[in-house]
């Protein structure tokens, strides 16, 4: 396998401007002679344009190196519309990118930064939710069909946009990363896992302004089916959205997900489920985690819900019969909020088998307060005014919360 040091040929002080060709080169020469290591030693920034991942390459960032996105969208890899709906004919675009590919990895101490300063509107140093110029922006790391990938130890920062999108890609294990992103810039979720099937996840940081950690099936990317097979654990999230999240893109099914030993603090949700397309979510697993919300202003989707379980029309084409959201456990959680959980569904009966075991909610609001549930995105309602119980449901069968039924 080879090893390729992309300054073995020149000294990193004559590098000029972009280093996207010099690391490009390298990856595809690694690629064409079977694969192997290419490795950005730490020496300190390298501004890049868009990159392609190509198979069998490891591209290793050593600790005191920092690709840095250069801001230049043009220049970053596309990929055509439509994006999350069918009507959204957009097209979207990354700084790393990798499509039908197989054994492909990022690894090492150093850094990956996104750059979200070049897609805002200046002069906004105290707004609390920030105005960029478009949507979407460029995400940071985009696999598409990908197989057997591996990420691990790296750092990435400031995210325009979704910061790892995985679409339709098997056998991903993402260990031991941070993100730190922006905590006010949206839509920076952390990671999307979208319609992919056999993903690990863990040892993770990922500090956000978005959801953490968001399963999604986009209606663009039907050719992949469900979103399977997901494993969560030992991971440290904080989000002014979600922590841990389920849609709102679900014209797709979602099916045995797993999470395990997670903390999720200051956070504006803790566990949601936030289905608004025809699609289910099955066999849900969440397990030893300790949540703490709470509210941020109204841009923000959520208001301080610890757990959260909806299946509700985004529009009025959406058909929901048959959908349901169903054998969800809930094991040894710990919840200070200042809201109670929702279960919440305008279908009879979607909301099935519901098992809340040794689930302790501490709210920081008297009972009884007046509270907000927000439904956003929703055809009907997008709000409910009411009073603050532990445990707010409708429409739900067979949900039992510490040994009795609800």
């Amino acid at each position: 396998m080879m090893i390729i040091n992309i300054l073995d040929q020149r000294d990193f002080l004559d590098l000029n401007g972009s280093t996207t060709k010099l690391i490009q080169n390298a990856i595809n020469e690694c690629s064409k002679n079977g694969g192997g290591t290419v490795i950005i030693p730490g020496n300190g920034d390298y501004i890049i344009d868009g990159i392609v991942m190509e198979n069998n390459v490891t591209l290793s960032i050593e600790k005191g190196a920092r690709l840095i996105g250069s801001g230049n969208e043009s220049k970053y890899i596309k990929r055509e519309g439509p994006f999350e709906l069918l009507k959204n004919d957009t097209p979207i675009c990354s700084l790393i990118y990798a499509k039908n590919s197989s054994h492909i990895s990022i690894v090492g101490a150093g850094k990956i930064i996104g750059s979200y300063q070049k897609f805002i509107f200046p002069e906004q140093k105290l707004a609390p939710h920030l105005k960029s110029y478009k949507y979407p922006r460029p995400m940071t790391i985009y696999f598409e069909n990908c197989k057997n990938i591996y990420i691990n130890n790296v750092t990435i920062s400031d995210a325009p946009f979704w910061t790892i999108h995985l679409v339709g890609c098997v056998n991903t294990e993402i260990d031991d990363i941070k993100i730190y992103n922006e905590s006010r810039m949206p839509n920076t979720d952390g990671i999307d896992i979208d319609r992919s099937k056999n993903t690990f996840i863990h040892n993770c940081i990922i500090v956000t302004g978005d959801d953490a950690i968001c399963s999604k099936c986009t209606e663009e990317t039907k050719q992949y089916g469900d979103c399977t097979n997901l494993l969560v654990e030992n991971c440290q999230l904080t989000s002014q959205s979600s922590g841990i999240k389920f849609g709102s893109s679900s014209f797709g099914n979602f099916v045995n997900c797993n999470f395990k030993k997670i903390s999720i603090k200051d956070s504006n949700r803790g566990l949601a489920f936030q289905l608004r397309d025809p699609g289910s979510a099955k066999n849900i697993i969440f397990e030893d985690i300790n949540i703490v919300t709470k509210h941020f202003t109204e841009e923000w989707w959520g208001s301080g819900e610890p757990i959260f379980i909806t299946l509700l029309p985004r529009n009025k084409d959406t058909d929901l019969a048959g959908q349901v959201i169903k054998n969800i456990q809930f094991k040894n959680i710990k919840c200070n909020a200042e809201n109670g959980i929702l279960l919440y569904t305008n279908v009879d009966n979607a909301i099935q088998d519901i098992t809340f075991e040794n689930v302790d909610i501490d709210l920081r609001v008297p009972v009884g307060s007046k509270v907000v549930y927000d439904l956003r995105p929703c055809l009907e309602i997008d709000r409910i005014n009411t009073s603050l119980k532990y445990i707010e449901h409708k429409n739900d069968q067979g949900v039992i919360f510490n040994g009795k039924k609800i």
